[in-house]
């Protein structure tokens, strides 16, 4: 690939491109081109695309605006047909910027180039280190199988962070601005098709072509969250200022993502922890156990089970007295939903819930935990007491696989606890009740599409 527009200079974006590749270990050659050539990081810096020792298979022109013409010409002259434009100055400004936009669209159509942006942050591939931004991207950041379409470039990298804090590895990052060529559509499909993508999240100020978008959605079977922005008359014209996004009807939309396959969330904070939740085994059905630590947060939490339709089977009076039977110590109330009381025994709490996961008339399992406070916020308790106290969550993980059937929980704790406790285990973990709640919903959601498309969850 050839990094055009690097320099020296403090500040310069295009050394901010090339640092991210090298920070994430890009695989590939690497040329930068400057006219004044020179030197970058070791690089040589090449004074034109003509002087490349190769046709590169990417181009990435971080110059001005009005620079962008003329460079893409030389790169279709060269036989380069795919660049990636972060620039900004195009049609979001109107005047001069339309007439840019159109300009490189006939280049680009005439050279037979393909472009992402302009006026955005591209691309990240995890897995070939291809590193594109051109503000700093931390190498830290888990590879796994969340792949993310983004309008705004800013809100895409904040997404990464809130991945990165739910211990959610990613695959493809695609931030796509103006989208003046490639658009939602043409990424939809190749992550569609893409081995290392299991799950599609996507931020949209518009979807410019709905038809095309919704058959894409529809042929695909990976779970895909959708949050779609500007839906407000406020929101609408900060929008058409930021990428020239257009206008769409929000009921309409809501209603073809529903009828194709998607889920719409409603807030930025969902996608991250929804994203996690369909590592679990498929919810199947409307039967829940639900299992707290205290009264109140059992009122509440059955509240927003019953708001989505959860169903509470109750317990065969068999399996009451044989967990009466095993229990120990504490006040428990043997029914669904169950309430611990002030059972404190790990081991019993685990019975608990491999028994519920066990029955048939039971879909799914939503266990809410109260961590009990510790001096190292590196240490994850779970709430036992004496020598049962000890992180119970990846005995919990195992249950899953040995039932087939999803266990849902929130721990409360810390936020710096909770960090601590999503990377001892792959299991999503949620900061409160209703969250896990509302988790759970979008888990049989997505189970009813995969049955309705005839995938595998």
């Amino acid at each position: 690939m050839a990094i055009i527009g690097v320099s020296e200079r403090p500040g310069n974006l295009g050394g901010a491109i090339l640092k991210n590749l090298i920070d994430w270990s890009y695989q590939g050659r690497i040329y930068c081109v400057n006219p004044r050539g020179g030197e970058a990081m070791g690089f040589p810096l090449y004074t034109s695309v003509k002087e490349l020792p190769q046709a590169v298979d990417l181009a990435v022109a971080i110059i001005p605006a009005p620079a962008i013409p003329k460079v893409m010409r030389e790169c279709g002259e060269r036989g380069i047909t795919r660049m990636a434009i972060p620039a900004g100055g195009f049609e979001e400004l109107g005047g001069e910027g339309e007439r840019l936009n159109r300009e490189i669209k006939e280049i680009a159509a005439r050279c037979g180039i393909r472009f992402v942006g302009p006026n955005c942050f591209t691309v990240i591939n995890a897995h070939t280190g291809l590193c594109l931004p051109f503000v700093p991207v931390p190498n830290q950041l888990p590879r796994g199988g969340v792949s993310i379409i983004t309008q705004s470039g800013g809100i895409g990298l904040d997404f990464l962070i809130r991945l990165y804090s739910e211990n959610i590895g990613f695959s493809k990052f695609v931030s796509v601005g103006n989208k003046a060529d490639l658009d939602e559509v043409d990424y939809l499909e190749y992550l569609g098709s893409d081995p290392q993508t299991e799950v599609i999240c996507m931020y949209l100020e518009d979807i410019g072509r709905g038809k095309e978008f919704m058959k894409a959605v529809g042929e695909i079977a990976k779970p895909m969250l959708v949050y779609k922005a500007n839906v407000a008359p406020l929101a609408r014209e900060s929008a058409l200022s930021h990428t020239a996004a257009l206008i769409n009807n929000d009921e309409v939309l809501d209603a073809a993502l529903r009828q194709a396959g998607a889920i719409r969330v409603r807030r930025l904070s969902e996608l991250a922890g929804y994203a996690k939740v369909f590592s679990l085994p498929p919810l199947r059905g409307n039967r829940i156990a639900l299992i707290s630590p205290t009264g109140g947060i059992l009122v509440l939490a059955s509240d927003r089970c019953a708001y989505h339709g959860f169903e509470f089977p109750p317990l065969p009076q068999a399996l009451k007295e044989e967990i009466r039977e095993n229990l120990r110590a504490g006040v428990i109330n043997i029914n669904n939903p169950v309430d611990l009381g002030d059972v404190h025994d790990n081991d019993f709490r685990l019975y608990i819930v491999d028994r519920l996961l066990a029955q048939d008339f039971i879909d799914g399992v939503i266990l809410i935990l109260i961590s009990r406070m510790s001096t190292d916020p590196q240490v994850v308790s779970t709430g036992g007491l004496g020598p049962k106290q000890r992180n119970i969550l990846p005995d919990l993980e195992q249950l899953v696989y040995k039932h087939n059937k999803p266990l849902i929980f929130s721990l409360l704790v810390n936020d710096q606890a909770r960090f601590h406790a999503r990377r001892s285990v792959k299991l999503p973990i949620f900061a409160d009740a209703e969250e896990a709640v509302d988790a759970a919903a979008v888990l049989r959601e997505q189970s009813r599409i995969m049955e309705r498309k005839g995938g595998v969850n």
